[in-house]
């Protein structure tokens, strides 16, 4: 071999640290011997890898990020081949790192992944939440293994499938005038106090929503996580509207609130899964089978606000 697994480590972790000090100590070796494997590789592939800076500092390249992803895989497999030998091809083990636009995810996501983790003992997650553009730019950087996210102006790259589709709902306290309705017509907002959820997308989404039918908005406040936009709810400050409903019925405040479905017809937002295709590792496709088995299964209609469902 021209190249060790470990100089391909060695520069794998002083790219990730953007440091040949900080990745010799985290190696435990001296700067000099990560400063020889960065040129070693770069010699190898007849490419600049990596920018240096004074003080030992260093960022890749646009070719030493792709070369990252393929160098973290190869070690993540190596390392595979050592643990488990024979069963490599059906090896469950290793870190999966999956980045998250879904408000509600952790109503569901523990379902999902539960039985994986029981099952797999040597598996390592790591849930990164964002919004819409962050997590669809970190699968393209390598950050996520999966991402589920809102299938809205959608990366060249990402291959996706569709979990659930869900329409928008009204929230209010349930002291409110309108908590008795069975249904609403969107014009019934007209002058009513809002609390919009405001991030990336979702913002512009619920906003288009409401002057395209002509309603005088009153936004009397905005939120960025959804609890908060339930919390301020359950508090009387508002109605708000959203998508997806958690299974329990309160805020974190420990007010009652009540979701009621809207008998205009409404644009849904997709929820859907995102990966980068290709030849995955078992433990992504593991885990892409687990999403869609969940959100084909009977379950998850408590996530879908809909005429004949009033609790």
């Amino acid at each position: 071999m021209r190249l060790s697994i470990k100089a391909l480590q060695y520069f794998l972790i002083a790219c990730e640290q953007k440091s040949i000090v900080n990745a010799a100590k985290i190696l435990n070796v001296v700067p000099s011997a990560v400063s020889v494997a960065i040129d070693n590789v770069e010699q190898e592939f007849a490419l600049k890898l990596v920018q240096r800076y004074p003080a030992k500092g260093l960022g890749p390249t646009a070719a030493g990020i792709q070369l990252m992803k393929k160098i973290r895989l190869l070690i993540e497999e190596y390392n595979n081949l050592i643990s488990e030998g024979v069963e490599l091809r059906t090896a469950l083990s290793g870190n999966l790192s999956i980045g998250y636009y879904a408000p509600v995810a952790p109503a569901f996501m523990p379902a999902i992944i539960g039985p994986l983790i029981k099952q797999n003992p040597d598996v390592k997650l790591k849930f990164t939440e964002c919004d819409n553009e962050q997590v669809q730019a970190g699968l393209l950087g390598g950050k996520y293994d999966c991402i589920v996210f809102v299938a809205e102006n959608v990366r060249n790259g990402i291959e996706y499938e569709t979990l659930i589709e869900v329409p928008p709902y009204l929230l209010v306290s349930a002291e409110h005038p309108l908590a008795d309705r069975q249904k609403i017509d969107i014009s019934e907002l007209h002058d009513l106090p809002l609390v919009l959820l405001d991030l990336p997308f979702t913002s512009e989404y619920y906003r288009s929503m409401i002057e395209q039918h002509s309603v005088e908005a009153n936004i009397v406040a905005t939120a960025s996580t959804t609890e908060m936009v339930r919390s301020l709810v359950g508090a009387g400050i508002g109605c708000s509207i959203l998508n997806m409903r958690p299974i329990i019925s309160k805020s974190y405040a420990g007010n009652e609130l009540k979701a009621i479905p809207f008998s205009t017809p409404l644009r849904p937002l997709k929820l859907v899964l995102g990966h980068m295709g290709g030849n995955e590792r078992r433990l992504v496709e593991v885990f892409r089978t687990a999403c869609n088995d969940y959100f084909s299964s009977p379950s998850i209609e408590w996530l879908i606000v809909k005429d004949d469902i009033t609790k």
